[in-house]
């Protein structure tokens, strides 16, 4: 009685802090909107073969893959401005956006020719092409979503994830009825992107200032005067713009080598077994990892917020920051261990009847307890990762990231001659062993944090990883997947490398 008595003060005591109730808004929007996924993967399970399944994989894993670089490439510098700074420097973070955007949807509809040839299947190239073209729109919200994460907005950036999410679970199981086969998943990903920039742009104005200085700019051109001369401008861009470029580009790169690490077993998968096997894997991880995944991606990005708000008591900063990581992880287990564990228990009953007996026919089951299991040490990655970054060691982060990037692919490799399944059980085994020593090697090494490093006027890598205050994601884009993990909100991770802030202002002006 008295462990339970103490385990629902526990419960109490996180649910009522500042980090449960930001999950809270972002955990229910992605629960809610998981329920709706689950009906319409269902569907497409029982209607769609896993050759569609895998080219459905091929093409959100290239979008994600494209997308993690250019997804803060203009918010990371905006969250961490002031008041003055973030009004003057919309119209350079724009130009930024829509160069990001123009290169990104290139970049994808270049690379649906090599895929196509190399898969043999020319029907890769229109979805391929058809899916570049969300990257045009992004920008229409970007500056918006921004604004809301920069001043901690988690219900908002909860409510466009929810609504997103809904709507595009309810357009792919009707398109699917209606049997349009592989545009059933990818038409909807397009479509419910102006459902996030609708969200993000309701009652939610930008300052004026960003449209006098598009009209000032638009009088100075007219009139044959230029702020700044040909000599200052690179890629059409101001020296304001260039700034804000360089410094997402820095943490552009970082999230770019999470993305890597999140998608390296689809990549290996199907390079080694080929589009059906692929297939099958991205059912099974996907219907076993959805909902876990969903609430540590917002996990995720409520700890991130929560850690940074230690930096207005610097008298127990250091104290302060580590109490709160090691209270986020008894709080994030405790609510993932029990849910993942049930499924994994219930999956040989639940599966066939649920999704169809063809998947177990397929040879789905073991892969989905397999990676399933796997989720019961994730939130311990991500935790790390969090607060590795807030505490000003993004390096480290980096490199323990592409250690374990590196260590996943030499695994999945090695099993892959085996099957899916042997890949299944080495990506649990790496995960097992790797997350709870990274975890362990943080509690004894991390006795204190680094000071923060004096503002030269100079951005470095470290702080590029450094600059923002609660940028997210998942949301992709937070475009979201469906059947999920792919694309995420664009300003919401969903990766364990989030872009972070310090106290140091940098000067963009």
């Amino acid at each position: 009685m008295q462990a339970i008595s103490q385990l629902k003060s526990t419960l109490t005591t996180l649910f009522g802090s500042a980090l449960g109730k930001s999950l809270f808004w972002l955990g229910s929007a992605q629960v809610l909107g998981r329920i709706v996924r689950l009906g319409s993967s269902i569907i497409i399970a029982r209607l769609l073969t896993p050759e569609i399944f895998g080219l459905v994989a091929i093409i959100l894993t290239s979008f994600e893959v494209i997308c993690t670089p250019t997804r803060r490439i203009s918010s990371a510098a905006l969250i961490q401005m002031d008041d003055e700074q973030f009004n003057n420097a919309l119209t350079s973070a724009n130009q930024v956006n829509w160069l990001a955007a123009i290169t990104a949807f290139v970049a994808m509809s270049l690379l649906s020719l090599p895929l196509a040839f190399y898969y043999d299947d020319l029907q890769l190239i229109p979805p391929m092409i058809l899916m570049a073209t969300s990257y045009l729109l992004l920008p229409l919200g970007m500056l918006y979503a921004a604004k809301n994460l920069r001043l901690n907005r988690m219900r908002v950036v909860g409510r466009a994830v929810l609504w997103q999410t809904v709507f595009d679970g309810l357009l792919t199981a009707t398109l699917a009825l209606l049997g349009l086969g592989i545009w059933a998943i990818i038409l909807p990903k397009i479509i419910v992107i102006f459902i996030w920039i609708g969200v993000h742009r309701y009652h939610n104005p930008l300052p004026e200032a960003l449209s006098k200085t598009l009209k000032s700019a638009s009088s100075a051109i007219n009139a044959g005067q230029c702020e700044t001369s040909p000599k200052e401008r690179k890629l059409g861009l101001n020296p304001q713009a260039i700034k804000i470029l360089r410094f997402g580009i820095q943490v552009g790169l970082g999230d770019l080598a999470i993305a890597m690490r999140q998608n390296i077993d689809y990549i290996l998968v199907g390079y080694f077994l080929g589009i059906e096997a692929l297939g099958i894997y991205f059912f099974a991880f996907n219907a076993s990892l959805g909902i876990s995944l969903g609430l540590i991606q917002s996990y995720g990005t409520a700890l991130y917020s929560h850690l940074c708000q230690k930096q207005s008591n610097d008298a127990q900063k250091n104290t302060s920051q580590q109490q709160k990581y090691f209270q986020s992880l008894k709080f994030i287990m405790l609510l993932t261990v029990p849910i993942i564990t049930v499924q994994a228990a219930l999956a040989p009953f639940y599966l066939p009847l649920i999704y169809g007996q063809k998947w177990l026919e397929a040879g789905a089951l073991p892969i989905f307890i397999l990676l399933c299991l796997s989720g019961l040490v994730r939130p311990l990655g991500e935790a790390a990762s969090q607060y590795l970054i807030s505490s000003g060691q993004s390096r480290f982060n980096l490199i323990c990231n592409s250690i374990f990037t590196l260590v996943l692919a030499v695994t999945i490799t090695l099993c892959s001659f085996s099957g899916l399944t042997t890949v299944a059980l080495g990506i649990l085994l790496v995960h097992l062993f790797m997350m709870p020593g990274f975890t362990i090697y943080l509690q004894l090494t991390q006795k204190s944090e680094p000071e923060p490093e004096a503002d030269n006027g100079e951005i470095t890598v470290q702080q590029a990883d450094t600059a923002s205050a609660a940028i997210s994601t998942e949301v992709t884009a937070q475009v979201t997947a469906s059947p999920q993990s792919s694309i995420h909100n664009p300003n919401q991770p969903t990766q364990p490398i989030t872009v972070g802030s310090r106290e140091t202002r940098y000067d963009f002006s």
